[in-house]
């Protein structure tokens, strides 16, 4: 007779001690210690230019992995913010970004037009509410606001209204003096876009006719007139992995980090200097997106301008590394973006939830006792 032997389930075969080896095999890389060092300690603002590099050129599952720990300790992980961005004063730029088709000293068939009218922007803003989205930029092409003081003051009543539909407001208008940082806060202004592009040493290869400091001088008054900051880059633009590094050392070591930091990834433009650089890869953007989160771990990260290239397979690499905000709409200011309908269809596929907008604690007190004013006025 045949003895049937009965079969236990296999069980780990390895030791404490060959455990121990391969978590400390496994955890050895620059992303894995600054990484539990990000969540053990909080942020920090004193960051060498090799601890990032360290971090950057880590093997990328690692970075990818480590990446999303920390925006997992830091965020609700499934939470993605949708933001909408409008040119609401297109083409015609003075200056020379060698990336934009809205400089006036290139030809790419974008043609100048005067600032929108206030109706058209606002219905804009309530289209983009309507669609899904919690915050509302608007950009104009100018080198800055001084000697604007008529377009500046309709800007104002724009965000005004805007942020009384309950929406969080960006805008990103150039350079900016201090008085006008206060009237833009005033008006209820969230936040102010003004990215440093790239690294101080790669940065005049870019741009001539704007200071990397002049760029650093607007984000200052920026935060000093109690607004957010909104400042990344672009990656694609000829630059070295050294510049991308250099970029996020100088957004990681100002006195407090930008609340959002948007990585971009260049769309070539015909006419511009740079219409033939090649496409980013997924990979680079991987390693922009799980750096600047463990660098800058309570930053909204946000999959910006080139996000139309990469599949949604792709995209979902972006979000596990750390990125939690993605810009919807036909266009970013003149560069084609993703299709709307794509978006919802990617949000359910991968278990995503809209974040709803953010406000400090007095604005929201004001926003609620605005909400009330409005119900018992119209019950009344």
């Amino acid at each position: 007779m045949m003895t049937i032997r009965s079969i236990r389930p296999n069980r780990w075969p390895m030791s404490s001690m060959i455990l121990s080896n391969l978590y400390s095999s496994n955890s050895s890389s620059a992303a894995a210690v600054q990484a539990e060092r990000t969540i053990r300690e909080g942020p920090r603002n004193d960051w060498t230019r090799q601890e990032i590099k360290s971090i950057y050129d880590s093997p990328v599952l690692d970075l990818l992995f480590h990446g999303a720990q920390v925006h997992r300790y830091a965020h609700n992980f499934r939470e993605v913010q949708q933001c909408t961005l409008l040119s609401i004063k297109t083409g015609g730029c003075s200056e020379d970004c060698s990336y934009c088709p809205q400089s006036s000293r290139y030809d790419t068939g974008v043609k100048s037009q005067k600032l929108m009218n206030k109706d058209a922007v606002i219905q804009a803003a309530q289209k983009a509410k309507e669609a899904g989205s919690t915050r509302f930029c608007m950009g104009a092409a100018w080198r800055e606001t001084v000697g604007r003081k008529t377009n500046f003051n309709q800007i104002l009543e724009y965000v005004k209204e805007i942020r009384e539909m309950g929406m969080e407001v960006c805008c990103t208008l150039g350079m900016l003096e201090k008085q006008q940082a206060l009237e833009l806060k005033a008006a209820g202004l969230t936040a102010y876009n003004h990215n440093l592009d790239t690294s101080r040493e790669y940065y005049p290869k870019i741009i001539t006719t704007r200071s990397y400091d002049e760029r650093l001088e607007t984000l200052t008054h920026v935060r000093e007139a109690g607004i957010n900051v909104c400042s990344g880059g672009i990656i694609g633009l000829g630059e070295a992995e050294e510049d991308r590094v250099g970029l996020l050392h100088t957004l990681a070591t100002l006195p407090t980090h930008p609340e959002s930091v948007p990585i971009n990834a260049l769309l070539a433009v015909k006419g511009t200097p740079l219409e033939d650089q090649k496409p980013v890869e997924i990979w680079e953007m991987v390693r922009m997106i799980g750096t600047a989160r463990i660098v800058m771990p309570k930053a909204m990260v946000r999959l910006s301008a080139g996000r139309v290239r990469f599949s949604m397979p792709e995209q979902a690499l972006c979000f596990l590394a750390g990125a939690n905000s993605i810009f919807t709409g036909e266009k970013l200011l003149t560069t084609p973006n993703n299709d709307i309908d794509a978006d919802q269809l990617m949000f359910k596929v991968l278990g995503l939830i809209p974040k709803a907008p953010s406000f400090s604690d007095d604005e929201a007190k004001d926003l609620e006792a605005e909400n009330c004013e409005e119900a018992v006025s119209s019950s009344g």
